[in-house]
């Protein structure tokens, strides 16, 4: 079962979902915003497709490279956060210019999330989510990092 938003937090989920569907992103999940409380489920989230040059990519666990993607969870102050996670090799496994990291955002004192704070940061990880190749993605990390 999962928790219906509060007023706030569905405020808040709409207010995310309408500034990255603006930007091209597209939802995960089976729920729309407003069916649940996004960081109680773990499915629900924003992808950006153009991540690879849209290729399409089969998910093997956690072998595949992330695409660039945000979601709402809880930090590790129990608190809920706004995160994006831009495309890349997840844990630390290939070159800098491969890695990729969950990025926190913490909600603004009036609890809403800071959409123009994160804007001019999807300027620069679009492009590098749509340009990155993920067969070097996938090489970086099984054969090592890149220019060794």
């Amino acid at each position: 079962m999962t928790t219906p938003p509060t007023d706030q937090a569905l405020e808040r989920q709409l207010r995310v979902h309408e500034f990255l569907t603006a930007r091209g992103w597209t939802l995960d999940g089976a729920r729309e915003p407003g069916e649940t409380w996004f960081a109680n489920d773990p499915r629900a989230g924003w992808r950006y497709p153009a991540s690879y040059g849209g290729t399409k990519i089969n998910d093997v666990g956690d072998t595949t490279p992330v695409r660039l993607q945000a979601y709402f969870t809880f930090g590790e102050d129990g608190k809920e956060v706004f995160t994006v996670v831009p495309a890349g090799n997840l844990q630390g496994s290939g070159c800098a210019e491969h890695d990729t990291t969950e990025r926190f955002f913490p909600f603004t004192a009036d609890g809403t999330v800071d959409l123009a704070g994160i804007a001019p940061l999807l300027e620069s990880w679009e492009p590098r989510a749509q340009a990155l190749d993920p067969r070097a993605l996938i090489e970086c990390r099984y054969f090592g990092p890149c220019k060794e």
